[in-house]
């Protein structure tokens, strides 16, 4: 018994030391929990909505009828302007936009429900969800004629998700590759900073982690291409996402291996940091199908933001205008990083 003692510990031992197989171990049983509870209904009732008015004439009556005696029990929707409803759609803060008529209590009117086309989860089961809410309706006496009407570009599955397989790339390479790599040189390392500057030694950090991530997504694209199926649009916009957003990932897995002094315990952390990104940031599924209270998780994640600039940029064709907040989000994670990795080397180097 004392010897199978000691190899059950030896085991636990090798997979403590093994920060990936410990991810797999403790987040992914937790994700995929996350993932299947979410999906209880058909659409989750934490969807984010906008309920808009159809015309000026609608009355305050009205909207709160439809807000939060209706569309409460189905997902979670906020009275917005016209405005503000679309640009929420169009930026993924809203997953469908209600309009509701002027005397839809009285079962009058045409309730006009707008999905984005792109946003594919949700594209692909409006139809039914609408059907579900008529029967709903119908069972407690309203009749109203219900209508769905999707805007922009219909997309396939596989380009909906194509950017989420781009993010993956992206953070396996700066969260996990490099700094894993960097920690296994601990022994180097101080040698190497005594003999280069500590810009060069970090810009060579970052452009091996983009040049890896590249030939990924470079193999990726040639797949689906030969396989003629649709993947993402390269253009100046989408590229400097992707650029920018290898750059941050890499300068923020670095960081914290410095910061920590290149210790097996930095490993675990990256590991932790990525499982973090891959359940919130919308590479899996969309966060608004995330239960409510954990929907403001992806808000303070920047890949969040990283990752429907791309969508939109490389999806979507949409213009830069209406996401420059994100984007000046997505600039100032690399500059902070960036930063704050110079300073953790320095303080390496110099012990």
């Amino acid at each position: 018994m004392a010897k199978l003692k000691t190899l059950i510990g030896r085991e636990a031992v090798v997979i403590w030391r093994n920060a990936v197989m410990l991810l797999l171990i403790l987040f992914l049983p937790v994700a995929l929990g996350l993932v299947f509870a979410t999906f209880k209904e058909v659409i989750p009732k934490s969807t984010p909505a906008s309920v808009i008015p159809e015309t000026p004439e609608v009355s305050e009556a009205d909207m709160r009828f439809a807000t939060y005696s209706i569309l409460s029990h189905f997902c979670s929707p906020s009275i917005d302007s016209r405005e503000d409803a679309f640009r929420k759609l169009s930026r993924e803060e809203s997953y469908f936009v209600v309009s509701v008529p002027a005397g839809m209590r009285e079962g009058k009117g045409v309730v006009r429900v707008y999905v984005d086309s792109s946003l594919t989860p949700l594209a692909e089961v409006s139809d039914y969800v609408v059907e579900v809410l008529k029967y709903e309706l119908g069972q407690v006496g309203f009749h109203t004629e219900i209508v769905v009407e999707k805007v922009g570009r219909r997309v396939m599955p596989i380009e909906y998700f194509a950017p989420g397989v781009v993010l993956l790339v992206l953070s396996i390479a700066g969260l996990l590759v490099i700094p894993f790599s960097t920690v296994k040189e601990q022994e180097v390392i101080p040698r190497v900073l005594s003999s280069v500057s500590i810009a060069q030694f970090i810009t060579s950090k970052l452009i091996f982690s983009l040049l890896l991530a590249l030939l990924q997504v470079a193999i990726f694209f040639i797949t689906e291409s030969v396989l003629e199926l649709p993947v993402m649009s390269i253009n100046p916009l989408s590229v400097f996402i992707f650029f920018i957003t290898s750059l941050a990932l890499t300068s923020s897995g670095l960081l914290v291996v410095f910061a920590m002094k290149l210790s097996n315990v930095s490993r675990h952390v990256c590991s932790l940091i990525f499982g973090v990104v891959v359940a919130f940031s919308g590479t899996l599924y969309p966060p608004g199908f995330l239960p409510t209270y954990l929907q403001q998780i992806p808000k303070v994640i920047p890949t969040y933001y990283a990752l429907t600039l791309l969508r939109s940029f490389g999806v979507k064709g949409a213009e830069a205008g209406i996401f420059m907040d994100y984007m000046l989000i997505v600039a100032l994670w690399f500059i902070l990083s960036f930063i704050l990795l110079y300073y953790f080397v320095r303080r390496f180097r110099d012990g």
